[in-house]
């Protein structure tokens, strides 16, 4: 009801919240290293029992599918309402719009989107989702799938490695082209935070061709950039572990093998082919 009612507002000129839509070039899927968020947020909800048991202890977690322009910049609050965006960058997620979706599909993201324990979901849906034009159902379908896909690589198992020490960027990028190939290692950016003198990974971003969000992540379905990606990280980066240990575990016990979420499928993504989802009316800034 509510994306009716704005698609009304917008169809009459009464747009509820900025309408900023660009042309959509290409997505990207964005993931977050758990532990390294709460190495910096350690108060939020998601942090206070996460351990190398946990999925997001040793796997990067599901955040949003970025509607992107060509210069890959993102599309951001596009037909959003107008308190969305305050409400975002104040963190009063709880207080924001949650879209419905099947109970099955909300079980995974339990698992694979842990953020959700802090409502940011809500944030990144006004934030990322209501560029993509996608209903909640597909949004989080396509989501999960490519995230689950790329736990599934040589860079997230690399990650994995190295919890609790230092990994090297060179040795990510390698792993990248070892899943991908030389010819689209730029579609990958590593994403740090600084404490002192020292970089803590915290996001890895992949950007995809449309194509990629109903036929998965493939080398061919990678989006390529016309120039290099613009690397945030210096070479070592430190992998932090999670914050609550567990008995068994410690700097001289290697961490687990990445495991698969113990969830049910994600629900059954129909195969269409759609065209470019951007907003086919003219922009409003």
């Amino acid at each position: 009801m509510r994306r009716w009612l704005l698609a009304l507002a917008i169809l009459s000129g009464l747009t509820t919240g900025p309408v900023r839509a660009e042309v959509t070039d290409h997505y990207v899927l964005l993931m977050v290293w758990m532990p390294g968020l709460c190495k910096f947020e350690p108060d939020r909800p998601e942090c206070k029992e996460l351990t190398l048991r946990r999925y997001d202890g040793l796997n990067l977690a599901f955040m949003a599918l970025q509607s992107a322009r060509p210069s890959n910049a993102p599309n951001t609050f596009c037909y959003s309402m107008i308190s969305d965006e305050t409400q975002d960058r104040s963190r009063q997620w709880c207080d924001m719009y949650r879209p419905k979706i099947p109970d099955t599909l909300t079980l995974q993201l339990k698992t694979l989107m842990p953020v959700i324990q802090s409502c940011q979901d809500r944030g990144l849906w006004a934030r990322y989702a209501s560029c993509t034009m996608f209903s909640a159902t597909d949004y989080y379908s396509r989501g999960i799938k490519m995230a689950k896909a790329f736990a599934g690589t040589q860079v997230n198992s690399k990650i994995a490695g190295a919890v609790g020490a230092t990994v090297k960027q060179s040795d990510l990028v390698e792993a990248f082209k070892a899943d991908f190939g030389d010819e689209k290692v730029n579609a990958v950016e590593f994403i740090c935070r600084k404490q002192g003198k020292e970089s803590h990974l915290f996001q890895v971003r992949v950007a995809l061709m449309p194509r990629a969000l109903t036929r998965g992540i493939d080398t061919e379905f990678l989006w390529k950039p016309s120039s290099p990606l613009r690397r945030t990280c210096p070479e070592n980066i430190i992998v932090d572990a999670p914050p609550v240990p567990i008995a068994g575990t410690g700097p001289d016990v290697p961490p687990a093998k990445p495991a698969e979420p113990g969830v049910p499928e994600a629900v059954p993504v129909g195969p269409v082919d759609t065209e470019p989802l951007e907003p086919t009316g003219p922009v409003v800034r």
